[in-house]
């Protein structure tokens, strides 16, 4: 079974690069259109999907419709693949993290998340680690032999979940792997096992990856 694993497109807190987290952004204008791009050259490869997960965050559900374009294939919601909690630091500038000595934790966060701390409602490492590694196993395991092609919709720090859970990184690898708008991933799983295909595939020509990492 191949599992193509897709970012959103772009939002206007990608664009003003900001922490998004768990906050409800939709997409903006070039953000629908990288998903029409995106969703052309899926066609063009004449992939078609059995079954499409999104997360319940506008931006990933509406990139989602887009790129099912004219096809009926369901699309299922699941809470396990929304954007990791940042808490209080949603909204903040990435750029500014660095200027101020307060900020260290979250200098962890981004830099050797071994050492961050999940504090004011914010979702810690394990917990995000953890419910993408229960999508993997309860969730799309037990589909090998139902479905060819499954879609997952989701988010940049998410999506680093389940690539670790797969790859087996250490979690201080997180951010080694780059994710700009509308790229895909791919996951096969054969004979139960998961292996990963390839990363970071963009249907859009030139580096417009966004400027927020969320």
């Amino acid at each position: 079974m191949n599992i193509y694993i897709l970012r959103h497109g772009e939002t206007n807190g990608n664009k003003a690069g900001r922490i998004q987290g768990s906050t409800d952004i939709p997409l903006n204008e070039y953000g629908i259109e990288l998903a029409k791009i995106t969703r052309d050259g899926i066609e063009k490869e004449g992939l078609q999907f059995d079954i499409i997960y999104a997360s319940p965050l506008s931006r990933a559900r509406k990139t989602a419709e887009i790129v099912r374009g004219t096809h009926t294939t369901e699309i299922v919601i699941d809470d396990r693949i929304i954007e990791m909690n940042f808490g209080k630091a949603e909204g903040m500038l990435i750029k500014d993290i660095n200027e101020k000595p307060e900020n260290q934790n979250l200098k962890y966060c981004f830099n050797i998340p071994s050492k961050y701390q999940a504090k004011d409602g914010a979702e810690s490492y394990e917990h995000i680690m953890a419910r993408a590694k229960d999508f993997l196993e309860d969730e799309l395991r037990p589909l090998e032999h139902t479905y060819e092609n499954v879609l997952v919709v989701c988010h940049g720090a998410l999506i680093r979940a389940l690539l670790l859970n797969v790859l087996g990184w250490d979690i201080d690898r997180y951010w080694e792997i780059h994710q700009p708008n509308c790229c895909m991933n791919l996951v096969t799983l054969k004979d139960g096992k998961f292996n990963l295909a390839y990363m970071e595939k963009i249907y859009y020509e030139g580096d417009i990856a966004a400027k927020g990492i969320l």
